[in-house]
């Protein structure tokens, strides 16, 4: 009996690793649209933590993690694209909670000191760790767009020859960075 146990266990885990890995020849993961040759990559400032992240876009630093909305729609990737809304949807989760001790006063009618500290206690905890896991996953986006504009690019060109009139055409492949 305890073999059999052992044995669908096993079998359970080698399936799940199984379905969850991407094979190479597996064309289902490639892009179908090209990348904008427009975007620029996306560094973290060094000694960022998980609390908080900088970044620099074009060398420029940005305000806030939502400034990088604009490049990762227009990359159009939708993991990318999902890790910002759940970084969004996180980041608003956190801040919501943080109200918690004060709907508490005003709506309570047991002001018991002990159950105040517990609440404010837990709002924190809980802000704390929405912000972390928020920002764990900008993070995973900023990788993943950044692998995005790794990738080669090709490319076909045809500028106008100004003494002929005619076209001159061309083709390329481009790295990023």
């Amino acid at each position: 009996m305890r073999n059999v146990f052992w044995l669908i266990l096993l079998s359970i885990l080698s399936f799940s690793a199984q379905a969850q890995s991407r094979r190479d020849d597996d064309t289902s993961h490639y892009r179908t649209v090209p990348i904008p040759a427009h975007l620029l990559p996306i560094e973290r400032a060094y000694g960022s933590s998980s609390l908080g992240s900088v970044y620099f876009y074009g060398g420029k630093k940005l305000s806030s993690p939502y400034s990088l909305e604009i490049p990762f729609y227009e990359l159009n990737d939708p993991e990318v694209s999902h890790r910002f809304k759940a970084f969004r949807t996180l980041t608003t989760l956190g801040r919501l909670t943080a109200l918690v001790p004060l709907a508490y006063i005003i709506l309570s009618s047991n002001k018991s000191n002990g159950t105040y500290w517990t609440v404010y206690g837990g709002s924190i905890v809980a802000t704390l760790t929405f912000t972390i896991v928020g920002n764990g996953q900008i993070n995973k986006a900023v990788t993943r767009y950044n692998a995005l504009l790794r990738q080669p690019r090709l490319g076909f060109s045809a500028t106008p020859v100004p003494l002929t009139g005619m076209h001159a055409m061309g083709a390329g492949v481009a790295w990023s960075f």
